[in-house]
């Protein structure tokens, strides 16, 4: 989630602490500096004193110190991959944000039409607003002194729940547990500028201006970028149009056929004709996946005798006519594996969910059980009420479920990378996330996936190309100018920066490797990278030398 205060100061409260900026020498790449402004007060938050055992490489022994270092981990991995001259302040601290919330984070101030210095760009859209950080590094200085505000003034305030026992190692091993490294990873991305600042529920832009995010929103249902439509009910008519928004930024959609799998997950009612068609479904996170083969089956409501009968809470009492069926249940009361675990023990061969609330579209099915052998998947309220409605007239219900191999999981048939578009609206959520149906699992989508890394490029994410589409070029030497070769730090290869096979460019994956444990790691993950370009004949033998001279910590 994120929590966007935008023109309203932040005051600034606790100790301060800089983002190391690298895990290798600093003399071999560039980066951005994020300082950490610690908002939390005595014994709470990153100063809690309770003792902690060193966990996944985190070397804190209290909780508090173990919150701080893996925040900071977060916090390098953005520095490694966002180039900017100009300080990054975030305001962080640990507070009770309920059950249900992980974290939220924002922009704390938006500019438009700065002036800039020197060889910096400036904005590259007029009457266009972009997030503070962003503005700074485009402006090449803070933009926000010259506006009136205090230097060292917060880009980003983030809180982050002190309710759950997030996994702090920093090797992402976190089992059952939530990483707080991939938490802090993903409101990060929001402060940053990964969301639209226009008013979702009527259309309205912030202050009569529109954000840079929100210039590449695309609507295909009408094949129309969002400042394009005419006016702000069809663009709020747009936030709802779920699976028909997507992103036309070209970097991000340059990448994503090397992201994002073929292989929708889908519902077709092969009868009755009344039902006809194909839906998309939320798939679960447990069990076998879906296939392209896919599986057939009449439909059977699967009942339990205890009132609800239809969660499947209890072992069902009509196996006889589930078995060999697809069992449907209504969601609530009891867990996902519960219910389909109870569908199984009478011979289902997969189960549907169906949604209790109008959400459209359906989310995936959380939870773990290794024991489950057949797959489920989550339907609309809508869909489920159809197929009870013809099961309930005597009329057989037969789908498949399956994956259409024709369409990217997360793009839309035209090739763009899909946003979150939901119906109702999700406050925080819709629109400024990738679609939920993205496979591989996203870092910018709404929920928190436990097979995520913590690489933020290609090919196991798009957050960073979506990022260079924002205007956060590459800029290794910092001089204002976007980077042609591969540069680290003070040593420029004169390598130029290709485009991978991986979706990633040269230099990305090269500044990636600034994670590794130590110089050694460091240089082979660059050498890695430079042979994936050599061997797809994008460089030549001796470009790769020079690349790996500057890795080494030589000069051009």
């Amino acid at each position: 989630m994120m929590n966007i205060n935008i023109h309203a100061r932040t005051a600034m409260a606790g100790a301060m602490f800089a983002a190391a900026l690298l895990l290798v020498p600093s003399q071999v790449l560039g980066g951005a500096k994020i300082t950490i402004i610690n908002a939390d007060g005595p014994n709470e938050g990153f100063n809690d004193p309770t003792p902690a055992a060193p966990v996944g490489g985190n070397t804190g022994t209290t909780l508090g110190q173990q919150r701080r270092i893996a925040f900071q981990h977060a916090a390098n991995l953005w520095g490694l991959a966002l180039d900017s001259n100009v300080e990054i302040f975030v305001q962080a601290s640990f507070d009770p944000l309920g059950t249900n919330v992980l974290g939220s984070a924002g922009p704390t101030f938006v500019f438009s039409d700065f002036a800039s210095t020197g060889t910096f760009p400036g904005p590259e859209y007029a009457d266009t607003w972009y997030v503070s950080a962003l503005a700074d590094k485009r402006a090449g200085t803070d933009v926000g002194v010259p506006a009136g505000l205090p230097a060292g003034t917060p880009d980003v305030a983030a809180r982050f729940s002190s309710n759950f026992p997030f996994y702090l190692g920093l090797d992402n091993q976190h089992g059952p547990q939530n990483d707080l490294v991939t938490v802090v990873l993903h409101e990060l991305g929001h402060g940053m500028g990964f969301l639209t600042l226009m008013n979702r529920q009527n259309g309205s832009y912030f202050q009569n201006r529109v954000d840079v995010f929100t210039r590449f929103v695309y609507d295909d249902s009408v094949d129309s970028l969002w400042i394009d439509l005419k006016n702000k009910p069809e663009r709020a008519a747009s936030v709802l149009r779920v699976d028909r928004i997507g992103w036309t930024g070209p970097e991000a959609r340059a990448a994503t056929d090397n992201v994002l799998s073929f292989g929708r997950p889908e519902l077709t009612y092969l009868q009755p004709a009344s039902l006809g068609g194909t839906v998309r479904v939320g798939t679960a996170s447990f069990g076998p996946q879906l296939t392209p083969t896919g599986i057939t089956g009449d439909v059977v409501l699967g009942l339990d005798g205890t009132s609800p009968a239809t969660d499947a809470c209890q072992a069902l009492t009509n196996g006889a006519s589930v078995a060999g069926k697809i069992a449907l249940v209504d969601r609530g009361t009891c867990t996902f594996t519960t219910k389909v675990a109870n569908a199984q023990a009478v011979g289902a061969i997969a189960v549907l969910v169906a949604d209790n609330v109008a959400d459209n579209p359906p989310p995936g099915l959380g939870g773990s059980d290794p024991s489950i052998t057949i797959p489920s998947v989550r339907i609309t309220l809508a869909q489920g009420n159809a197929i009870k409605s013809a099961l309930g007239s005597g009329t057989t219900v037969r789908v498949t479920l399956g994956l259409d191999t024709t369409q990217l999981a997360g793009g839309l048939p035209t090739g763009e990378p899909q946003l979150y578009a939901s119906n109702p609206i999700i406050g925080g959520s819709s629109i400024s996330h990738w679609d939920p149906i993205a496979f591989r699992n996203q870092l910018m989508e709404p929920a928190i996936n436990p097979d995520l890394t913590h690489s933020l490029i290609p090919p196991q994410d798009l957050t960073l190309m979506h990022f260079r589409d924002l205007g956060w070029f590459l800029d290794g030497d910092l001089n204002g100018a976007e980077d042609t070769t591969v540069i680290l730090g003070t040593c420029d290869s004169g390598v130029p920066n290709v485009l991978l096979p991986s979706g990633a460019t040269l230099a990305d994956a090269a500044r990636a490797c600034g994670s590794a444990k130590n110089s050694g790691q460091f240089v082979s993950c660059v050498g890695s990278a430079a042979n994936q370009a050599r061997d797809a004949g994008l460089i030549s033998e001796a470009q790769k030398d020079a690349l790996m001279a500057c890795a080494s910590g030589g000069t051009q």
